[in-house]
Order: structure tokens, then sequence, then C-alpha cells
């Protein structure tokens, strides 16, 4: 049961709630009435971001299956998933590496590359796509993280049954290192957080995280996992000290603009 669970919220950690905030700070401080335009709903749980009037980036772990077919809500209107493109550097991890000492499946997580493309069935025509921050000069700047997942605080950590709520709440942290695949920051206690200060739960997978310029937000990274150590079954995400990683888009903005240059040589 907990080895099902830590799969749950490790490897498919999409999205549903919120996320997990500092425990002296009224709750709703951190709540959103509106999703960003630019925020996907994943088919079940997690997220991406509009980057393209024809596209959506979202981690790799967000797609269960083959979800040709399914239907996404951008804007005001429906669109079908016409093709899905998963990193070639992604991976599933074994059983094996799903139970005892959390070590070599934090190895595996860093790894690889956790990102993938949706190519829509037609443009989005009522949404402004977010531009992707290609500057690799991230380290130290604020960033905004929106998601949907489980909720908590860094006292108790993440509480898994608050994920039925689904309500949309953002956070922010402070960008500790850029590790060539990886955006990295920690979830500080309120002497050192900031006023908004936050991680990400499990059901917050592929939220965005986004850079403010001139008013403008630029897409940094998404959620995708939090470092962990010790034995499998004592784990409890999202407590004070913990580390999250982000998929660093800078890193992948090359294999972003050629996936989509080759779809239109293809179309074409």
């Amino acid at each position: 049961m907990k080895t099902c669970f830590f799969i749950f919220l490790f490897v498919f950690s999409i999205s549903c709630l919120a996320v997990v905030k500092r425990h002296d700070i009224p709750p709703e401080n951190y709540v959103l009435k509106e999703a960003p335009d630019f925020l996907v709903d994943m088919p079940h749980e997690g997220h991406g971001a509009l980057i393209n009037p024809s596209w959506v980036v979202t981690v790799a772990h967000t797609i269960f299956y083959n979800y040709i077919g399914k239907s996404l809500r951008i804007g005001s209107n429906t669109y079908q998933i016409k093709k899905v493109y998963i990193h070639p550097e992604f991976e599933k991890p074994s059983e094996i590496l799903l139970k005892g000492n959390l070590a070599p499946l934090m190895s595996f997580f860093k790894a690889r590359s956790d990102i993938a493309l949706i190519k829509l069935s037609s443009p989005v025509n009522d949404v402004l796509p977010i531009a992707l921050y290609t500057n690799i000069k991230e380290q130290g700047k604020t960033v905004t993280v929106f998601g949907k997942g489980a909720t908590g605080n860094g006292l108790i950590g993440e509480e898994s049954d608050t994920k039925s709520l689904k309500q949309l709440n953002h956070f922010q942290n402070i960008i500790e290192n850029a590790e060539t695949n990886w955006l990295t920051f920690k979830f500080d206690k309120p002497t050192n957080g900031l006023p908004l200060e936050g991680m990400h739960g499990s059901g917050d997978s592929g939220g965005a995280s986004v850079i403010y310029q001139g008013g403008k937000p630029f897409l940094v990274g998404l959620s995708s996992w939090q470092l962990a150590h010790g034995d499998i079954s004592d784990f409890k995400g999202g407590l004070y000290g913990t580390t999250a990683y982000q998929v660093r888009i800078s890193n992948y903005s090359e294999w972003i603009k050629d996936v989509i240059a080759d779809e239109l040589k293809t179309v074409n």
C-alpha cells in the first residue's frame, strides 16, 4: 500500500488542488480565483502550459497512456490532443527502484528528462501563449508557481486527502540552483521564507513556474519531483527543508523548437 502511495505521489504526481504552504500564513492568501490563461489542466491530473497556439508543454510523467483524442480545456474552448512527443531521455522507474532506500530512485529521477509536448487538433485563438524563458541565468530569481495538487503546510507536510478539493493555488520561491535539466529551490521556514513561500505537492506536476519581467510572464520551469532521503515507506512530502526539482525550460528550448519545426515540415 505504501509503495502504491509513493508511486502515485512521486511518479504520477499530477494535479488536483493546491500547494504546500507556510503554517503561519492564512491558507486563503495562496488561493487564486482564476487560473492564468496559459495554464492547462491535463486529462486526469497535472498541468501543462500553452507555449504556442497549437502546442502545450508538460512533464512526461503526466502522460499515463496514449492521450491522443483526449480533450483539453483551454480558454473558452475544448481541443483534442492530436499528437504527444515524449522526450527520448524519459523513462519510467522499474519496480525495484520503488522499494527500500530512496537514493537510487532520486538518482534515476535526476538523470532523466521529464518533459513532453502535446500537439493540439487546432490552434487556440483566444489565449495568449506564455513565452519560454531561454536565458540560463535563473539562479537567484523569484518564481511564481501554480498548481492544484495536495495541500498542507511545512510543519505537517502535504495531506493527500486534500487533492479532491481541486482548488487552484500559487506560491513563490527563489531558485537556488540551475543544474542542467533542473531548477531547484528549498521550502524555507518562515524566518527565511518569502511571504508566500511554498512547495509543489502531489498533483501539482507540470504546473507552470513563472518569472515576470516587465509584467510579462515567462515559463521558466515545470513542477516535477521532490528530493527525499531514507526509506520509501517513511517518505512525507512538503516538509520545511525539502528541495523541489523543476524541469528547466531553458535546457529544453532547442528540443521544443526542433519538435515543433519538424512537425511543421511534416504537415507541409
